[in-house]
C-alpha cells in the first residue's frame, strides 16, 4: 500500500533527534541496516521505493508501504538513496544497577559528537564484547540515522545508558578511570585490569576538563612510526585499540 501524505510527513521529521525523542520512534536506512537492525526492535513500517519487490516475501508478516523516490528523499539523510527503510520505536531507556559496575569493563563516552563515531564505537564494543557503554551528555544521539547505519546492528546488541558520566563515577571511587592522554603510560606495558571504566573523549578536544580529573590510570597509545605521523588516532579507532589491550589481558 502507499504510504499517506501523514505519515510521510510524520516519518520525514525522525532525522532531527529533538523529533525523534518527541515521537519515540527512529529510522534504519537501506536493506542492509534493516536486516541488521529489525530483529532487535519493534517495527512500526517498512517503507520500499515503488517496484522494489523483493522485500516482500522477507518481511510480509510486517506493515510495508511504497513511497516514489521523490518520497523517499524525504525521509532518507543519505546520498545515496535507500531501497528500502525501516521505522521503529525508539527501546525504553536503560539504567544500570548500582553494583552491575563492579565487574567487567565499563565504556564512557564523553561528547563523543559525530555520530558516525558513535555508532562505529557501538560495533567495537559489540565486537570485543563490552558489559556496558555509557553515553554522556553532549554526545551524538544512538538513534541518528548515520550512528545506526554505522553501528552494523550493535545499537541493539550493546546495552548502552544516555546519562551524565560524572555521578556513576563518583558513586564508584573504587573502580580505576582510564583514559588516552598524552602524559599517560604506555598502554602495552601498563598494568591493566577489570573492573574498569574506560572514558574517551570528543573528537576535536578529547577529554573534558572536568573529565580529566577524574582520570587516575591516565594512559597513552604510542605511535610506532619512525618519521612523521598523523597528530592523533580517530576515537573510534583509539577505542578500539584501547580495548582490545583490556581485553587481551583481561584477569
Amino acid at each position: 500500500m502507499n504510504l499517506s501524505k501523514s505519515k510521510l510527513n510524520l516519518y520525514s521529521r525522525l532525522n532531527s533527534r529533538k523529533q525523534r525523542e518527541k515521537l519515540g520512534l527512529f529510522i534504519a536506512e537501506g536493506e542492509k541496516c534493516v536486516a541488521d537492525t529489525i530483529s532487535f526492535f519493534s517495527p512500526e513500517a517498512i517503507v520500499v521505493i515503488e517496484g522494489y519487490s523483493q522485500i516482500y516475501e522477507r518481511y510480509k508478516d510486517l506493515p510495508i508501504y511504497t513511497v516514489s523516490k521523490t518520497d523517499m528523499k524525504k525521509l532518507s539523510q543519505f546520498q545515496s538513496l535507500p531501497d528500502v527503510v525501516a521505522i521503529y520505536k525508539i527501546p525504553d531507556t536503560v539504567k544500570f544497577c548500582d553494583n552491575e559496575f563492579e565487574s567487567g569493563l565499563t565504556l564512557m563516552l564523553d561528547a563523543v559528537q559525530d555520530p558516525g563515531n558513535l555508532g562505529t564505537i557501538l560495533r567495537i564494543a559489540s565486537w570485543f564484547g563490552v558489559a556496558r557503554v555509557v553515553i554522556g551528555t553532549g554526545c551524538a544521539d544512538p538513534f541518528n540515522p548515520k550512528a545506526v547505519q554505522s553501528s552494523m546492528g550493535a545499537v541493539g546488541m550493546v546495552r548502552f545508558w544516555q546519562t551524565d558520566l560524572l555521578p556513576i563515577i563518583e558513586a564508584n571511587q573504587n573502580i580505576p578511570v582510564c583514559g588516552t592522554l598524552l602524559d599517560g603510560a604506555d598502554i602495552y606495558t601498563a598494568t591493566l585490569s577489570l573492573p574498569a571504566f574506560v572514558v574517551m573523549g570528543n573528537e576535536g578536544n578529547g577529554l573534558s576538563d572536568e573529565m580529566r580529573r577524574k582520570v587516575n590510570m591516565p594512559l597513552l597509545i604510542p605511535s610506532f612510526a619512525n618519521g612523521p605521523h598523523a597528530e592523533s588516532l580517530n576515537v573510534a579507532a583509539a577505542t578500539a585499540v584501547t580495548i582490545s589491550e583490556f581485553m587481551r589481558r583481561r584477569i
